[in-house]
């Protein structure tokens, strides 16, 4: 069973959203526009670099804050904001018929890797909202600017290909970016004195 969860919780590790989140903003600077390919790089910045701040934050400062949020989900926010962009822009340039398919999907894998890192145990129900919190605001700045823009010439199935291939390639790796973030705080804590009462884990 847990071995189950675990093959779905990957599907938002790091290793597998930063080639998706790259290859997105190719196709769209290629077959739309360098507005659209900004505007999701931009989103994207939005999303890691909050979740950077809160993981930093709260890892070193949960304790002092009284807190029970220890680590917000980066795999659910990344998720969120990785394959809710594909959502959309696969979404926008399909035909009506297939957009509740498109959404459908992209609403599953994003559920999924939420609700297996709080049932492996990887993080709670409130880190994990809070992380989707960050993802889909980070997918609504994307959406506002990118609904303003003409469509492109997008090939839908070439791009849901193109994504799945990257998607199955990468599964199974992980990037510790956990462990990264968490000796990061460590440092920060130890050389400014932040947050005295704080743990790191």
């Amino acid at each position: 069973m847990a071995s189950a969860l675990q093959t779905i919780a990957d599907f938002g590790d790091t290793a597998v959203l930063l080639p998706v989140a790259v290859a997105l903003t190719a196709v769209l600077a290629r077959f739309q526009s360098w507005a659209a390919a900004a505007s999701l790089s931009l989103a994207f910045a939005f999303c890691l670099v909050t979740m950077l701040i809160l993981k930093i934050g709260f890892i070193t400062c949960s304790l002092a804050w009284h807190v029970a949020i220890v680590s917000p989900s980066g795999h659910a926010s990344f998720s969120a904001a990785a394959y809710g962009a594909l959502g959309l822009i696969a979404a926008r340039h399909a035909r009506r018929w297939r957009r509740p398919v498109i959404a459908v999907i992209c609403l599953l894998l994003v559920a999924g890797v939420a609700l297996t890192r709080v049932a492996l145990g990887s993080h709670s129900a409130a880190e994990t909202a809070l992380g989707l919190a960050v993802g889909l605001f980070a997918l609504g700045l994307f959406a506002v600017f990118y609904m303003r823009l003409q469509p492109g010439r997008i090939n839908v199935a070439l791009l849901l290909a193109v994504a799945a291939g990257i998607i199955l390639a990468f599964h199974g790796l992980r990037l510790p970016a956990e462990e990264w973030i968490r000796h990061l705080a460590g440092a920060l804590r130890h050389f400014t004195g932040a947050c005295a009462g704080g743990q790191i884990e």
